[in-house]
């Protein structure tokens, strides 16, 4: 639900979406679309948000996109957890479609 949401949000702002089913998924739609902006969940199947910011990391290819970690538990340990992976920023779920895009603005401004 939280995908279809994000979709509409931002596709009616102008932004192409790309949406995956689990972290292997990602991480190969990532490598070739190369989008400005990664939102993951912590929790998917297959590789955990964590891992895959891991790899994106470890990519030169992708190493500078930015990774919001979108998440319902925001303490203060899964923070630092979330910046040790590579995170730019993290999201609390459940967020308002205008954090959404303010965040999407915000980040893809730096680029």
């Amino acid at each position: 639900m939280i995908q279809k949401l994000i979709r509409v949000a931002m596709r009616s702002e102008g932004h192409e979406v790309h949406v995956a089913s689990d972290g292997h998924e990602g991480l190969e739609l990532i490598r070739r679309e190369q989008p400005a902006v990664i939102f993951t969940d912590v929790s998917m199947p297959g590789l955990d948000g964590y891992q895959l910011a891991t790899e994106l990391r470890a990519d030169p290819r992708t190493a500078h996109i930015p990774i919001v970690f979108m998440t319902a538990s925001v303490q203060r340990s899964q923070l630092e957890e979330a910046k040790r992976h590579g995170a730019t920023s993290v999201l609390s779920k459940p967020f308002s479609m205008s954090a959404l895009r303010s965040r999407v603005a915000e980040l893809t401004s730096k680029s």
